[in-house]
């Protein structure tokens, strides 16, 4: 039988852990103690990735990435049935967990503290949703048999994120490239404020200029009262000339000479 390659388990490395179907174990609650562990359909989630903290040889304690909680038995149970569930580290062999490859590339974990029992599901199944336990080993059953797979993709994914806002940002700077005169007419637009207040201080200033005007008028009124002072003083003259003017004519008339007889 062909022996398929075993993916090799690294110190401070992510991996999911995938039933027949491709749903992968997850912590539903691991956020709390005794946090229930299911198969679920991988989304990239933190409580769908584990890591692996070596003990020994092919012996390990299995770290949930979001919670940092382990993978346990509850109540330390060692009997067909016991369910998985996630509790904080405590060095107990209850969360010790060996790793077994099979020729076919995947791989069983078996319980140190329960005497090699395999995780296993509840039912045999493998939908979303299904919980797992422990049972003893069945030869042939799939779902005793696992697929750890590194996880690559999250940082592939986040390499494109990486890419897309400076995609976004250098179609943004297209536009903004082309926008820019626009930008320098706008900047004109002070000039143009320049001219308004110019022209509006010219039209203060003719306003200013008009009120100064104003004066004058009362000036020409005063030189018109001058003038009709100046008139009646002309017609006062006239009329002491005239009787001037009268008396030569008296002078001039001749006297009669007495005759001499």
């Amino acid at each position: 039988m062909k022996t398929v390659a075993q993916t090799v388990i690294e110190a401070d490395h992510f991996y999911t852990i995938a039933a027949h179907t491709g749903n992968v174990i997850q912590a539903v609650e691991g956020t709390k103690e005794a946090g229930t562990v299911r198969l679920g359909k991988y989304e990239h989630k933190p409580e769908q990735e584990w890591s692996f903290i070596r003990v020994g040889d092919g012996v390990y304690r299995i770290r949930n990435r979001a919670s940092g909680k382990l993978l346990d038995l509850t109540m330390t149970g060692t009997a067909n049935g016991t369910w998985l569930h996630l509790w904080e580290d405590v060095g107990g062999t209850s969360q010790m967990w060996t790793v077994q490859p099979t020729p076919e590339g995947t791989v069983r974990l078996r319980s140190s503290w329960a005497g090699g029992k395999c995780v296993d599901t509840v039912g045999m199944g493998a939908a979303v949703g299904t919980v797992l336990q422990i049972w003893q080993e069945v030869p042939g059953a799939d779902d005793q048999l696992w697929t750890i797979a590194e996880v690559k993709e999250r940082a592939k994914r986040a390499a494109k994120k990486a890419e897309e806002p400076a995609v976004e940002a250098a179609a943004e700077a297209a536009p903004a490239a082309e926008k820019a005169p626009a930008k320098k007419t706008a900047a004109r637009k002070p000039r143009t404020t320049k001219k308004a207040a110019a022209a509006k201080a010219e039209e203060g200033k003719a306003e200013t200029a008009a009120p100064a005007e104003k004066p004058a008028k009362p000036a020409r009124k005063t030189a018109a009262k001058v003038a009709e002072k100046a008139e009646p003083a002309k017609a006062e003259v006239s009329a002491e000339e005239k009787p001037a003017a009268e008396k030569p004519k008296r002078k001039c008339a001749p006297r009669k000479k007495k005759e001499t007889v």
